[in-house]
Parts: structure tokens; C-alpha cells; sequence
């Protein structure tokens, strides 16, 4: 895990690196842009010396301008067309059309645009039944697709005899791997596995082209969820980096309260807070009485968090130290327990002590918002039903 300092404002030095699956784009900003196209198609008119030759060029720049909106405003579609039956080539073709439109477009466009870009990269790195080599013994496709993936993300030899096993398409995502293009294969955990992409060099295309809180919320999107979340229902990577997701979501709600996507870092907030000091089910930080860290670099963390000023983040580590510093007694004083839990079901005892926390925080649960949002595998939130 890497473990950057937090950045809110996306720096006019930022460069991703672009494989052969995600061309890169110009870096240029959209006016400078803009403008060159401009000058560059309108040369011939500055070069005209003559009445007919002047009406030739205004002719051909008609129709330029003409083809660039048709190309333009028939892009969603292509991006929808494709699907795990496309080829490579088909989003090439995207991305040169993005080149073309993405500087002309107004902001509800490009985000239009980059939510539908998101959906095409998962549609055509998706591998379901439909693939099967022949749909006739599902379990044996599993494991053959299984025994492959895992060869892949080990980087060990591939056999033919193991590509004759799966289906074509999953041949076909293999040799993208193999040629060295933006496709790759990573374990998630409990038998899985995916073929997956470089999410900074998706958001490399459109984030010159979007305001500054925009910007700075894709690029970090793109960063954090490069790797996985989840693996085995642990969290899969440090507390400092969990520290550092906090905080930096945290910051960006108090830089950008009307940021379009406010209610969504809002909700990554609320998440990562609650993680900081609840854990998961296979990740605690403390131990079950929540009175001594397993590690001390954590404590470390907490409390150097605890003295940022005037922060609400900071009370929170502040009371949740002094809830690890409090007796059983006087935690059950100040926190006692009910006969039922909001449900109505009983409080098993084993659950006390998160339930006391709990009360000692006053933290909402951040699952409910989250419930509907997919906010953990691409570069901007979308709804889980539109998935």
C-alpha cells in the first residue's frame, strides 16, 4: 500500500502513466486545447487570397465543425455498445473520439460521459457464464478459470492446454495481458478472481477537463480503489492508509461543500471513521476489550491525530482514548446497557463493549448510506442497481 501524504488539490504536474489498453491523453489544459484546434482549422482561412478560395474554407471548416458535433453527440452510444464481447480496438476508437469531444463539452457531458466509460470498462472486462467454454458443466469451467487466473496473477507459465480449457473470451482477455496491454488479473479472496484495469489512467482522460473538487475526487477515487477493499472480510490494506483516507475525505467536505460530490465523500468519510475504530469483522486494531492496540504505530497515529484543532475527527480519537482508559464499572455507569438493542433483540455479551463504544462516539452506522452506493471500485460513486 502506498502511503502518499493527502492531497486535495490535483497538481498541474500530476502525470499518469497509460498503457497500450488506455492511450494518454493531452495534458494540455481544456482552453489551451481548445484553442489550438481552433487556430489549426482555421489556418486555411488566414491563408485564403482569393473570394473563391475564401468560400472553400469556410465550406470545410462548416463541415468539420458539423462531423466533430455529429461524432460528439453520438458518442454514448458507441461507449454503450460496447460490451464482453468487444474487442480492444472498439475502445480505442472511444478514447480518440474522447480526445475530440471531451474539450468542447460542458461539465454535465463530460461527467455523463465518464460515468457511462466506467460501465464500458466493466462490461468488457466481465467474465459470467455466458463465456463458458461450452455451458454444459459450469463447475468444471469455474475451476478451469480458476486454475488459469490464478497461473496469471502468480506470473507463472501459461499452458495450452489450460487456454483450451476456458472460453474464448477469456482467451482473448489473456492474450491482452500477454501483449502487454491495461488488463490484469488480482485475487480478491474466498476463490475469486477478476480481470481488472489501470483506474489513474481512466481518470487521467477526463480530469483535465474538470473542476478542481471534481479533479481532486476522481484522482482519488482512482488511487484508492486500484487495489482491493475487501479480502475475506479483513480490510485489505494498513491503518496508516486508513488514517490517511479519513482525513483526507474528511478535508475535502470541509474545502468543498458544494462540490456535486459532496454526499458521496460525505459517506467515504463515515466509512473510514467508523473502520479507524471499529475495525472489521477479521480486522481489529485493539484487542476485544478495546483497551490496548496489537500495534503501537496505530496508537501512534491516533494520537497525533487526536491535536489537530478544532477538528471534528480529532474528538473522536480524543473520546475514544478516554473510553480505552475507562473501568467496566465506569464504562457501565455512563454507558449502561439495555434489555434490547434497537432491534429488539437481545444484547449478546460478547457485543457489550462495541455497543458501549459505540455510545461513547455517537456514530451513525455508515452502512445505510452506503448500502445502495457503490463507492470502492471505480474512480466516481455510482448506484448499485444501475451496475
Amino acid at each position: 500500500m502506498q502511503k502518499n501524504q493527502v492531497l486535495l488539490i490535483v497538481s498541474s504536474s500530476l502525470v499518469f502513466a497509460l498503457t497500450a489498453c488506455q492511450p494518454p491523453s493531452d495534458k494540455t489544459a481544456p482552453e489551451a486545447d481548445t484553442q489550438t484546434t481552433t487556430d489549426q482549422s482555421s489556418q486555411p482561412l488566414a491563408e485564403a487570397k482569393t473570394p473563391k478560395e475564401l468560400t472553400k474554407a469556410l465550406v470545410k471548416l462548416s463541415e468539420d465543425t458539423l462531423k466533430e458535433q455529429l461524432i460528439c453527440s453520438k458518442l454514448e452510444d458507441t461507449i454503450n455498445t460496447i460490451d464482453n464481447k468487444s474487442e480492444i480496438e472498439n475502445i480505442h476508437a472511444v478514447q480518440h473520439q474522447l480526445t475530440a469531444c471531451l474539450p468542447v463539452a460542458d461539465n454535465t457531458q463530460i461527467l455523463q460521459w465518464l460515468t457511462e466509460y466506467q460501465a464500458m470498462y466493466q462490461r468488457f472486462l466481465s467474465v459470467n457464464s455466458t463465456n463458458s467454454i461450452n455451458n454444459v458443466n459450469s463447475a468444471t469451467d469455474n475451476r478451469a478459470l480458476y486454475a488459469l487466473m490464478r497461473t496469471i496473477e502468480q506470473d507463472q507459465k501459461i499452458t495450452v492446454a489450460q487456454l483450451k480449457e476456458v472460453s474464448p473470451r477469456v482467451r482473448y482477455l489473456v492474450s491482452l495481458i500477454r501483449s502487454g496491454s491495461d488488463v490484469h488479473v488480482r485475487y480478491l479472496g474466498e476463490g475469486d478472481y477478476e480481470f481488472y484495469h489501470d483506474l489513474t489512467a481512466m481518470a487521467d482522460i477526463f480530469i483535465p477537463y474538470l473542476p478542481e473538487d471534481q479533479a481532486a475526487f476522481v484522482q482519488r477515487m482512482a488511487k484508492d480503489n486500484q487495489e482491493i477493499f475487501w479480502f475475506d472480510t479483513a480490510i485489505a490494506f494498513s491503518f496508516e492508509e486508513l488514517v490517511e483516507r479519513t482525513v483526507f475525505w474528511e478535508d475535502f467536505i470541509k474545502h468543498y461543500p458544494q462540490s456535486i460530490f459532496y454526499n458521496d465523500a460525505e459517506s467515504l468519510f463515515n466509512m473510514y471513521r467508523y473502520l479507524l475504530f471499529f475495525g472489521s469483522e477479521n480486522t481489529q486494531w485493539t484487542d476485544k476489550e478495546i483497551r490496548n492496540f496489537y500495534d503501537s504505530d496505530n496508537k501512534r497515529l491516533l494520537l497525533k491525530l487526536a491535536k489537530r484543532p478544532n477538528n471534528e475527527l480529532a474528538k473522536n480519537v480524543q473520546d475514544f482514548f478516554t473510553f480505552m482508559e475507562q473501568s467496566d464499572a465506569e464504562r457501565l455507569t455512563q454507558y449502561p446497557i439495555p434489555d434490547k438493542d434497537e432491534n429488539g433483540g437481545e444484547i449478546d455479551e460478547r457485543n457489550i463493549t462495541q455497543y458501549q463504544l459505540n455510545e461513547a462516539l455517537n456514530l451513525s452506522s455508515p452502512w445505510i448510506a452506503t448500502q445502495d452506493r457503490n463507492c470502492l471500485t471505480g474512480i466516481i460513486c455510482v448506484d448499485k442497481d444501475a451496475q
